[in-house]
């Protein structure tokens, strides 16, 4: 075939020998089921999501509760012959003693305890306007000279009030929440 005998075709004969073809795009079929498999998708990206904040905020009430027992151990470190005595023993913050004249500032040692006592009740309830480090939080100190057990073995139990979503219930549960710390003299 010599170029001076070539014709070129028509549009509509090329067309006219090609196979019909009935797909010329998406259906809309497959877009909703795209679309589905999306939403599906963003949804377990969404509750997947929310479980890792939920698990963040618990392990930072468990971080508070680690650092104001860590807090008091270190006040009672300071004032160790007063623990040793059993004058922090038995304490929960729930029953503050009055504060101290001396301030904290030269105060003697049965002094510094009730200092203690009380700075340490202000953290952990939010007294005086200050925000409490857990909510519904309580310390209680066991251990000591006291009349309850001898000997210089601290256990500092720390306990909060945590939500949680109960399943079965298909509402928000307050779930008591407990750390406890044991330190040695």
């Amino acid at each position: 075939m010599s170029l001076s005998s070539y014709k070129p075709r028509s549009v509509r004969q090329n067309w006219q020998r090609m196979p019909f073809r009935r797909e010329r795009g998406l259906t809309l079929i497959e877009i909703l089921v795209t679309v589905v498999i999306l939403a599906v998708g963003l949804l377990g990206v969404a509750s997947l999501t929310m479980g890792g904040l939920k698990n963040n905020q618990s392990a930072f009430l468990r971080t508070q509760a680690t650092l104001l027992a860590s807090d008091m151990a270190d006040r009672m470190r300071l004032n160790s012959a007063e623990a040793i005595a059993g004058s922090y023993d038995g304490f929960s913050t729930k029953s503050v003693p009055s504060a101290p004249s001396c301030g904290g500032a030269g105060c003697t040692a049965s002094e510094r305890v009730d200092a203690d006592k009380v700075e340490w009740a202000q953290l952990v309830n939010g007294a005086n306007g200050g925000m409490a480090m857990l909510p519904g939080g309580e310390g209680i100190i066991a251990g000591g000279g006291g009349a309850t057990t001898a000997g210089n073995t601290f256990t500092i139990t720390i306990l909060w009030a945590e939500s949680q979503w109960d399943e079965a219930n298909g509402e928000v549960q307050t779930i008591n929440q407990q750390s406890t710390f044991e330190f040695t003299l």
